[in-house]
């Protein structure tokens, strides 16, 4: 992911974030909520706040491109920090489990933790002490320890607590965060050795009772412990937090302890503690369900920033021999507990396709020796993943108690290697391509990899296009010049929307375009209109060059943008944030080359405190831009074969004013954009729509053809929940029900000449889906919209289809998806029976 820019337009060279000047959510949100607004701006069709636009989509199944796969809705899993994958992917709920003292030259206050931590004298970050008179710590570093590998920074051992007065108790405690709306029951593991009789084991509420305790025999060698420790009751204190809004989870605040009274002491080391109810015993069951609800289907891993400074061989093997490390890209200490096996036995468990980055750093300072990946270090992980039992890797892995190869098929080099934050960047892509006398290129890794596994492909670091087009580098095109597809399968591309760099920047651009916030942000959101052509320009590139298989994996997308100080910010947790995502898929359909594409982060991202003062997002699994990943990818879940067709689009526009890097001058462009796929039968179709305009809905004709016409047609609506005008970019406030969005799902008719007119909210995204085949509404059956913490449950969906037409029972799929269906509209549920549907 590329750091955002700081108050000065740039980024710390290290990769760390330096504060960002668009944050200003919570103080904003009353001024947002009141709608006001200090002109039309520019470009709004004449319309104002209260009146409504006019397009024309016209869809031509006539004319057909390349078929659309369903990966394009994969997610990038990546290790911000310390709490996003420890426990919003891998159920551990206490930081830093194999007691590593971070260099003080390293720790600063950027290090996540759930609560504000004074770091201890002693103890290791964020662990706290539990003491009374007499009581000493100690952090042992004499090899005795039971976990962790060496590192050569900081101090990998194991606390002593001694106890020198009978009266006295003495321990450590580390403050955390449960999902006690989900369980009670929670397994620990530890190991501990001493002189004392016993240890305690105890979770507590953050003021020290005791809410589920046991005692465990202490030896004077290490023993290891697993007990489960069961809640008779929540805590009752619910943990706040997000950064976009500061809003009460299901999540529980408590403490874990270690105690023991009496004189004498004890070692502990190597804490596990999870949720009785995680997957495999692993995984967050949340995430899990989250993913399989908005049909992901690939999953991209370690990163992101991370990558450049991840070493693989930290991450396999037994969980006490791996070797904790520091999070340089974004501040945070990973116990590496979360590796190479776990990544994909989570893949298998959500059934997601792996893509494996590998880091592009071979000549790191000394400092970071342990982090450097030669060729012949990917080619180890290749064959470690990928390798048969016979082989060096292939036997290591079946010691590490996996025998049967994973067959990893999708490999990256190097993230973003062209950007000053990345460890290792280079602004050269011919070294980057094929080498320097300083550092070995793509093409060595490449080879090198293919030489185990030649069924893999490799794909290398693009750069977006409009960036580097911005910057006068000829990146890609270099890339093409120098390697050959014997070596380079197609590039990773990334988009991110952070308009231009400073609030002082977007004041002076209104200024200059006589515009306002909201033309700002319709600017920013139309925007992605302009990636399909720059992406579709790479594929052509790569054609001319001989590239015949060649893809483009737009593997990381996301809209956080500089805005004015106070001004509706069009983030992921808001509507306009959704129909920029519904306009970069939109994009990725009508565009061939494009096969695979992913949003950045998994569906629940959980980022602590600390650090969501000031940056994304807001751990809330009810964002609208997930509603919309759902409500495309459900379109997929049958046996349908489906081809991107023609889309044109003419009415209500705006022009686009230059922008910054990524948005480039461009006249009239449609407030609706819009994309159709055809089923290779020819048979069914379905069309997306997405309304960038901010302040007017848009009465919208949709021309079909006469294939489609006196067809049933499923409409499914996103729309914001609120009826102000200007939209006021509200945040998700709930995890029960999606209060910034709701859901309109319907059945209708279309029309004797092939249309249907659709009243479209401003940002609010629509699919329709029309069968030709049987005359009754055939119903896809999924709304997009996670449905809340209770469970799912059948919504009806409205049949607004003329008396005489097919009826039946709403609620499965006509395609054989048997998904659940149902309309919700601003968190009211509808009552009523649903439509019938043909299942054939």
């Amino acid at each position: 992911m590329t750091p955002g820019p700081d108050s000065d337009g740039d980024t710390d060279r290290n990769g760390e974030r330096t504060g960002l000047p668009r944050r200003q959510f919570l103080a904003a949100q009353s001024m947002l909520a009141a709608g006001s607004i200090a002109g039309l701006g520019t470009g709004v069709a004449s319309a104002d706040s209260q009146e409504s636009i006019e397009n024309t989509v016209t869809v031509d199944a006539d004319s057909r491109s390349g078929e659309v796969h369903d990966t394009l809705f994969g997610r990038l899993n990546e290790h911000y920090g310390d709490a996003t994958i420890y426990p919003g992917v891998y159920s551990l709920h206490v930081m830093n489990p194999t007691f590593w003292r971070v260099p003080d030259y390293w720790f600063s206050a950027e290090i996540d933790a759930f609560y504000e931590v004074e770091r201890h004298e002693t103890l290791p970050f964020p662990w706290e002490p539990v003491t009374d008179a007499g009581v000493g710590f100690e952090h042992r570093s004499d090899g005795e320890g039971v976990a962790g590998g060496e590192t050569p920074h900081g101090t990998v051992g194991y606390p002593r607590i001694t106890v020198d007065d009978a009266a006295s108790t003495g321990g450590l405690r580390q403050r955390i965060v449960l999902p006690d709306y989900r369980t009670l029951g929670y397994d620990l593991g530890f190991s501990v050795r001493g002189d004392v009789d016993a240890v305690t084991v105890s979770i507590t509420t953050l003021d020290g009772d005791v809410l589920a305790a046991t005692d465990v025999e202490v030896d004077d060698e290490w023993e290891r412990h697993e007990p489960t420790l069961e809640l008779d009751e929540k805590s009752g204190d619910e943990y706040v937090g997000g950064a976009v809004a500061n809003i009460e989870t299901p999540y529980g605040q408590y403490a874990v302890e270690f105690t023991t009274q009496g004189t004498g002491h004890f070692d502990i080391d190597f804490v596990e503690f999870a949720a009785d109810d995680a997957v495999e015993g692993k995984f967050n069951p949340l995430t899990v369900e989250l993913l399989e609800d908005q049909n992901g289907t690939w999953l991209k891993w370690p990163g992101g920033n991370v990558t450049s400074q991840y070493n693989w061989r930290d991450g396999i093997g037994p969980l006490e021999e791996r070797t904790p490390r520091f999070n340089h890209a974004w501040q945070g200490m990973q116990p590496n507990f979360f590796g190479t096996a776990e990544y994909l036995e989570l893949c298998e468990v959500a059934d997601l396709e792996p893509e494996i980055t590998v880091g592009w750093w071979g000549n790191p300072p000394e400092w970071a020796a342990e982090r450097q990946i030669l060729p012949e270090d990917a080619a180890d992980w290749v064959e470690y993943c990928n390798g048969d039992d016979d082989t060096q890797m292939g036997a290591l892995r079946e010691e590490h108690g996996y025998e049967e190869p994973w067959g990893v098929e999708h490999w990256g080099v190097g993230n973003e290697v062209w950007g000053s934050w990345q460890f290792g960047h280079t602004s050269d892509p011919s070294e980057y391509a094929t080498g320097s006398d300083a550092r070995i290129g793509f093409e060595a890794y490449s080879e090198a990899m293919r030489a185990v596994d030649d069924s893999i492909t490799v794909l290398a670091s693009g750069w977006d296009p409009a960036e580097a087009e911005h910057n006068g580098i000829p990146w890609n095109e270099t890339l093409f010049d120098e390697l050959s597809p014997e070596v380079l399968d197609g590039l990773n591309i990334h988009r991110y929307q952070w308009g231009l760099d400073s609030a002082d920047a977007v004041e002076a651009w209104k200024s200059e375009n006589d515009a306002d916030d909201w033309d700002y942000n319709e600017v920013l959101v139309m925007a992605a209109t302009q990636l399909g052509e720059q992406l579709g320009d790479i594929g052509d590139l790569a054609a001319e060059q001989g590239y015949d298989d060649f893809y483009v994996n737009l593997s990381e997308i996301g809209i956080f943008p500089t805005v004015a100080e106070g001004a509706p910010y069009p983030g992921p947790e808001t509507m306009p944030g959704a129909s920029y995502v519904a306009g970069v898929l939109n994009a990725c359909i009508r565009e061939p080359d494009v096969d695979w594409a992913a949003q950045t982060w998994v569906p629940l991202k959980t980022w602590v405190p600390v650090k969501t003062n000031d940056y994304p997002p807001d751990p809330n699994p009810l964002r609208p831009d997930g509603s919309v990943t759902g409500l495309y990818s459900a379109a997929f879940e049958g046996k349908a074969e489906w081809h991107a067709v023609d889309v044109s689009v003419s009415g209500a526009s705006r022009d686009l004013p230059d922008t910054g890097p990524r948005i480039n001058p461009m006249s009239d462009v449609p407030y609706v954009d819009a994309a159709a796929m055809e089923d290779k039968r020819g048979k069914a179709l379905t069309v997306f729509l997405t309304n960038r305009n901010l302040r007017a809905r848009s009465e919208v004709t949709v021309e079909l053809g006469e294939r489609y016409a006196d067809r049933a047609v499923e409409v499914v609506v996103l729309e914001p929940a609120t009826d102000e005008r200007p939209l006021p970019h509200d945040f998700p406030t709930s995890w029960d029900e999606p209060t910034n969005h709701a859901v309109a799902h319907t059945v209708e008719e279309v029309g004797g000449d092939g249309t249907v007119t659709l009243d479209l909210e401003p940002a609010s995204i629509a699919r329709l889906y029309v069968d030709n085949d049987r005359g009754k509404a055939d119903i896809i059956g999924d709304n997009g919209v996670w449905h809340g913490l209770d469970g799912k449950e059948d919504i009806p969906i409205e049949n607004n289809r003329s008396p005489g037409r097919g009826k039946g029972k709403g609620g499965k799929s006509g395609d054989g998806t048997g998904q659940r269906s149902g309309t919700r509209r601003g968190g009211e549920r509808n009552s009523g029976p649903g439509p019938d549907v043909d299942l054939d």
